[in-house]
């Protein structure tokens, strides 16, 4: 038995001496991964693009997987960034207790203040070092059950992808799980899926701090938290909204089109493409280049797409033959037919595209507008869609002609 209690007590030291100086490895990694998380976000934001434009991802799948994994993300980043400034403050406390052990000298103060009762600079140093440990661990119990839930989609996702199912039975499957985890977890006293989530490190971590914080003030922080992440997921998905082709540019996109989305000398942050693009705003040619993005899903529709047309009477649209007859390109409000479309790999991204050129040979020298229809097809989804739509503002810029 001896040798089984010294063993225990040695654990027992070497966890209080790690525990004791955590800190130092504590600020390597956040510092470490914050400038990795910092980072992630736009790889994200160019992946979830090409599973849109290259494999066939609808927006709607994409946007989701996005918002997870970002939300994710941004859990962390708040926790280490607040990890770490309490940790500057700690160590600057600690440093002020080494320098004055005594704390506070109240016969050295200004009168009006000797009354006051100080505590010891320790006693803060306490606090602090517990709340820096403490904040350390919250986002596992927050971000890991979403994480699980971001790549329970991701792998449906794939299936919707390799099979080429329609969204609407993933979307299915995806709820009806999170229906029945939620029901048996909440519902049934005992339950295998329970006791597993449980025994997991977040479920259990999570349980460490609702039993020591309470468990409603371990609720609140957390929706606070989701609320918190919120602008900053927001600002993570500024413009993927471009990539949502199936519906019209709003009005302050359409009468303001930002350059960087359609010019290739302006897409200083290499993004792809998302509707129609050129590559300088000034031309001094006979020709405009013009590209147009390649989306899977678009380009598989065409058979679906020319069915429908037979029947409708509100589009008036020629049968498609080829992928870029599912656009309308008008110059200065004259339709203009691209002669020849060449499959390429174009923009800083190396981006699947059309590649055409329009001859602009005859217009005067000045300013020129660019604009784009498009006829889209709306997939089903729980007893909507499977229609056509026409959107007229699809996409809008203006070139200047030397």
């Amino acid at each position: 038995m001896e040798p089984q209690t010294d063993k225990k007590q040695q654990d027992l030291t070497w966890l209080e001496h790690l525990q004791k100086n955590s800190w130092e490895p504590e600020v390597i990694i956040s510092g470490i991964t914050l400038a990795v998380l910092f980072i992630i976000p736009s790889k994200l934001f160019d992946f979830s693009v090409m599973l849109i434009q290259d494999y066939g991802l609808e927006a709607i799948p994409g946007k989701l997987v996005l918002v997870y994994a970002t939300l994710v993300i941004t859990v962390f980043k708040i926790f280490l960034v607040i990890h770490l400034i309490m940790r500057f403050i700690w160590a600057g406390m600690l440093g002020i207790t080494y320098a004055f052990p005594q704390g506070v000298i109240k016969e050295n103060l200004f009168k009006f203040s000797q009354n006051v009762d100080y505590p010891h600079p320790n006693s803060y140093l306490i606090k602090l070092e517990r709340w820096c440990s403490m904040l350390y661990g919250f986002p596992i119990s927050v971000a890991v059950p979403i994480l699980s839930i971001s790549l329970y989609l991701s792998a449906l996702l794939g299936l919707y992808i390799l099979f080429d199912l329609e969204f609407q039975v993933i979307y299915v499957i995806f709820m009806l799980s999170l229906v029945v985890l939620v029901v048996t977890t909440f519902v049934k006293k005992e339950s295998k899926v329970k006791h597993s989530i449980g025994k997991s490190m977040s479920g259990t971590i999570g349980a460490v701090y609702q039993s020591n914080l309470g468990k409603w003030a371990f609720t609140y922080f957390s929706f606070l938290l989701l609320a918190i992440s919120a602008p900053f997921i927001s600002n993570d998905l500024s413009g993927f909204s471009d990539y949502e082709i199936n519906v019209s540019l709003d009005d302050a996109e359409y009468e303001w089109p930002k350059d960087e989305g359609y010019f290739e000398e302006y897409n200083s942050e290499k993004n792809r493409f998302a509707r129609v693009w050129t590559t300088h705003k000034t031309v001094n040619s006979e020709v405009l280049t013009i590209y147009l993005p390649l989306y899977k899903r678009e380009e598989q529709s065409k058979t679906r797409m020319n069915e429908l047309l037979v029947n409708e009477d509100s589009i008036q649209w020629n049968r498609l033959e080829t992928y870029q007859d599912q656009y309308r390109i008008f110059v200065n409000d004259s339709l203009i037919e691209v002669k020849k479309w060449t499959k390429v790999r174009a923009g800083l991204t190396g981006q699947k595209a059309l590649f055409g050129q329009i001859l602009i040979a005859h217009l005067p020298a000045g300013i020129h507008e660019v604009r784009v229809e498009k006829l889209i097809y709306l997939t089903p989804f729980l007893g909507m869609g499977d229609e056509l739509r026409h959107r007229k503002k699809w996409a809008r810029f203006e070139f200047i002609k030397e």
